[in-house]
């Protein structure tokens, strides 16, 4: 079931509250641990997530064998933001869109987003080794 713009931003305004309150934090303390995390640290959590969903995107595609243009028609997205999030060329992707893309998927946006969490958390060397396995085995 898709949901607008604004009932997605809701639903996340209030999933964010109600763990904010259930793990005893006030907005203050929140936007404290924030600020507290190492701008360099923030941007590279952020860079990872972004190439997470990028490949995920990818992945996604292949195994049900769509093309970019055809995932941005079942997710009612402009092909533009499909095109340019697998390119890497969209450092803040509109999540929204992302949540858009999880429905033509066919995945709830919490599993969508549990999927691209677990290829952000596959550290640096597996990437690169795996990378290299891969560049290895072309002709």
């Amino acid at each position: 079931m898709r949901i607008s713009r604004e009932e997605f931003n809701q639903a996340i305004g209030a999933a964010l509250s109600a763990l904010r309150v259930e793990r005893g934090f006030s907005q203050a303390e929140v936007a404290e641990g924030i600020n507290a995390i190492p701008e360099v640290d923030r941007q590279e959590r952020s860079t990872r997530a972004v190439a997470a969903y990028a490949a995920l995107s990818i992945i996604l595609r292949n195994e049900h064998g769509v093309t970019q243009e055809e995932l941005a028609k079942r997710s009612q997205v402009p092909v533009e933001f499909v095109c340019g999030l697998e390119a890497g060329k969209d450092p803040n992707p509109d999540f929204y869109f992302l949540y858009c893309l999880s429905i033509g998927f066919d995945l709830s946006f919490t599993e969508f987003a549990h999927r691209a969490e677990e290829l952000s958390d596959i550290p640096d060397e597996v990437l690169l080794e795996n990378e290299a396995n891969e560049e290895g085995e072309q002709p």
